[in-house]
């Protein structure tokens, strides 16, 4: 089969162009996804973990990993991609963020995409009532520094970016999408893109975008032979450590309670902060405190703004076999200083009131730890990952590929700077903007 464009990477990214692009009825696309598609929301296939907006979808539909013990790795192989699997927080990284991008990319120019991907997505305001007294307490001790999250779910239900954009345009006949199917390669005549090599077969197109993520697409791009350009250089991504309780007899009370009349979600409340060295007009510190069944309560620290950068890489020629997945996490001192500092405050958190009458003992690390060997030993990703393939060093402000025609890329690969917030939302107005111009 022959289309106008084929879109590689069935994720929030891919789901969004899959959708805008066959708006024009005169246009064929294809949309290729290396997981699973389960149909339309309505056909109730889809599995009751990725439905559940309460906790993350982690532990199913995964792509496979060098090492399966690094968590740090995980992203999703289903439709709709990691909106499949995360924890539905919708939140817009600030205006320095946007404005670092360059032309094009500014606060000001961006924020139309934004307001389209955020309503496409059906997202909205949490109802503080909901919150758990664990939630709860972190809002009330942090004050103005706390938001509560937009979600983007429907009751209970995760509404990835299949069902918000993919849904509606199912019955398109100018839409074909090829779940199941692995992309090796970008197919070349010279500098000019011709389509993809699946492992269905080759498909070939007018134009090749490509939306298989910060840690997918490069891949692709290094599997077709693609040099000269940094592919997979400058993986940037929110970096952490977790900090855990035993739980108060007050707060097994209280959530005994709350639970015989709500529903208890792990995720409602990111608090942010400044660091010391905090850059100007952004908050460089995310704490997101976690509740779960059993009463179990935690929180972790992140650092927002990470100078920290690794690398994707291939470990062999053949797209089955993991990448190589460098995240480089704390190469760079500043972002051990600010996470330090950080946990540090985390722990002032959980002494201070309210939130000291719901924590008692420190149960993880433990109080009597070192903060900078604890640091070292557990940093882990957000699940964030950008900037692999960034625009101004492999592709231009409108994802084109540098020294190719009709190739580009359309994800959070192409991200400058990780921006302060979790990405999925960005993620879903970069492929709104780009949709435009391709």
């Amino acid at each position: 089969m022959h289309y106008d464009v084929v879109v590689a990477g069935g994720g929030t990214a891919g789901c969004v162009l899959g959708a805008r692009l066959s708006e024009e009825p005169s246009r064929s696309v294809c949309l290729v996804e290396a997981g699973p598609d389960y149909g339309p929301y309505a056909g109730g296939r889809w599995p009751a973990d990725v439905l559940d907006a309460r906790w993350l979808a982690i532990d199913s539909h995964c792509w496979e990993r060098g090492d399966e013990e690094d968590r740090s790795q995980l992203r999703a192989r289903i439709l709709g991609g990691c909106s499949s699997h995360n924890a539905c927080v919708v939140l817009r990284g600030a205006d320095a963020d946007y404005d670092a991008w360059g032309p094009g990319w500014t606060a000001e120019e961006f924020r139309p995409y934004l307001d389209r991907a955020e309503d496409a997505l059906g997202t909205h305001p949490q109802d503080s009532k909901g919150l758990s007294p664990w939630h709860a307490a972190f809002a009330a001790g942090a004050g103005d520094d706390a938001i509560l999250h937009r979600l983007n779910t429907v009751g209970r239900v995760r509404w990835n970016a299949g069902f918000a954009y993919v849904d509606p345009a199912r019955d398109r006949s100018n839409l074909t999408i090829v779940a199941d199917t692995l992309v090796d390669r970008v197919l070349l005549e010279g500098e000019r893109a011709t389509g993809v090599a699946t492992s269905a077969g080759d498909i070939t197109a007018d134009m090749v975008v490509l939306t298989a993520g910060a840690y997918g697409s490069p891949g692709v791009l290094l599997r077709s032979d693609i040099s000269g350009l940094p592919i997979g250089e400058n993986l940037s991504d929110h970096v952490g450590t977790g900090m855990g309780w035993e739980p108060t007899d007050v707060l097994r009370e209280e959530m005994t309670r709350f639970e015989a009349e709500h529903e208890l979600w792990m995720a409602q409340v990111t608090v942010q902060l400044r660091s010391s060295s905090c850059p100007e007009g952004v908050c460089d510190l995310f704490l997101f405190p976690a509740a779960e069944p059993n009463c179990e309560i935690s929180a972790a620290v992140f650092a927002m703004k990470p100078r920290s950068l690794g690398r994707v890489s291939l470990t062999s020629s053949d797209p089955r076999t993991p990448l190589a997945i460098d995240h480089g996490f704390l190469s760079d001192q500043a972002d051990v200083d600010v996470l330090v500092e950080g946990f540090e405050r985390l722990r002032e958190f959980g002494r201070s009131d309210p939130i000291a009458r719901y924590a008692a003992r420190e149960s993880r690390p433990g109080e009597h730890v070192d903060v900078d060997t604890h640091v070292r030993a557990t940093a882990r990703s957000f699940f964030h990952p950008t900037g692999t393939c960034r625009i101004g060093s492999v592709v231009d402000e409108r994802g084109r590929v540098y020294g190719y025609e009709s190739l580009v890329v359309a994800d959070a690969s192409i991200m400058p700077t990780v921006p302060t917030a979790n990405t999925n939302l960005t993620t879903a107005a970069i492929a709104e903007k780009l949709a435009e111009t391709i």
